[in-house]
């Protein structure tokens, strides 16, 4: 067997929000705490936690709205979790550096048929929603790395 094969590549439990009642105050709270941020298909909610050091969670939210067929829904959350799952390691070092907890909700926010590439087919599609969650996760990397300090928002 080799080292691929045995490595995980799961999105373990512990980075996932899953009480409904964390998630709603995740998204409905709006103090010096939370902060948002788009790119053109997907948002972000974040609230610091100062209780829960060290702990990085994300909850992913998909609306049929957005993305009508389960299919499609089911698509765009694996892009979403796999996003998560490889920018986790340098936002937790951050996280440990800064003696932080952040809770992360991600959210399609378009419609799918408005994403570019979506009469070329699944693939095109996927292309430019991953580029853009990419995108969208790094701008969360740049502004977790400004909190507790004064560095202006990018």
């Amino acid at each position: 067997m080799s080292n691929l094969a045995s490595a995980s590549f799961k999105f373990p439990r512990s980075l996932r929000i899953i009480k409904s009642a964390d998630y709603g105050v995740l998204v409905h709270t709006r103090n010096e705490n939370t902060f948002r941020l788009t790119s053109k298909y997907f948002s972000v909610n974040a609230m610091k936690s100062t209780e829960r050091v060290h702990t990085l969670r994300f909850g992913i939210t998909v609306g049929k709205k957005n993305a009508h067929r389960s299919v499609d829904r089911a698509l765009v959350k694996r892009i979403l979790r796999e996003a998560a799952r490889k920018q986790a390691p340098a936002l937790i070092c951050l996280l440990n550096e800064k003696s932080l907890g952040l809770d992360v909700s991600l959210r399609l926010r378009a419609p799918l048929k408005s994403v570019s590439g979506h009469e070329q087919g699944v693939t095109a599609m996927k292309a430019n929603l991953q580029s853009d969650v990419e995108q969208l996760m790094q701008a969360l990397l740049r502004r977790v790395s400004c909190l507790k300090s004064s560095c202006s928002e990018s």
